[in-house]
């Protein structure tokens, strides 16, 4: 994590090198990534970069860090739409997610470079996934479903948004239409759907 010194910096030159070294995550994987450039382009002496943090992947960890902390409120403000129910998740968190993509193109753009540029890495542990399903779990409402144990109800979270992820993919790299995407998507929450649901509750 960056030092207390990186946190006293005046924001605007906070941001001048996170933004820095997001360009330079997009366009080198992790292992080729030259803090010479970092420090160049944020206009800092080399110096100053080891006030701030430890190496080069202290800086790449708290970046991913980022993104995750704004993904795991992207998530916890649909579950919030949709009354807390799993299956009604998905196709809230697309459309979400998907008018962000479009609002913030340029930034989106830059997080997808870094995964295509670390592809080898598992970013989904970087990105702490495991954590926000299970902070995900706490808030969900989990009344009609058959999944009483915590293994299940993890399980399907993470198929859940596993099948969120695969449909904005396709449709941001232009493999479907976003109306297609997220078709494809409601078929298969529907399957999903009648896999987990209790169906005596429903009667």
């Amino acid at each position: 994590m960056p030092t207390a010194t990186f946190f006293n910096l005046p924001p605007p030159k906070r941001e001048k090198l996170l933004n820095a070294a997001a360009m330079e995550f997009a366009r080198k994987p992790h292992s080729e990534v030259s803090i010479n450039r970092i420090i160049q382009s944020a206009e800092i002496p080399r110096g100053s970069f080891y006030q701030y943090f430890t190496d080069k992947t202290d800086l790449f960890l708290y970046i991913l860090h980022s993104y995750d902390k704004q993904l795991e409120a992207t998530i916890l403000k649909s579950l919030a739409q949709c009354g807390g129910r799993p299956l009604e998740l998905p196709l809230t968190l697309f459309d979400l997610i998907f008018a962000d993509i479009v609002k913030y193109r340029d930034d989106f753009s830059i997080f997808l470079n870094i995964l295509r540029q670390n592809a080898g890495m598992d970013v989904g542990q970087l990105l702490n996934l495991p954590d926000i399903i299970r902070l995900t779990i706490e808030r969900t409402d989990w009344s009609g479903l058959i999944l009483a144990e915590q293994d299940d109800r993890l399980a399907l979270l993470d198929l859940l948004l596993s099948s969120v992820g695969h449909s904005l993919m396709a449709a941001v790299c232009g493999k479907l239409s976003p109306e297609e995407s997220r078709r494809r998507l409601a078929l298969k929450t529907a399957i999903i759907r009648r896999g987990a649901e209790n169906k005596e509750e429903l009667c």
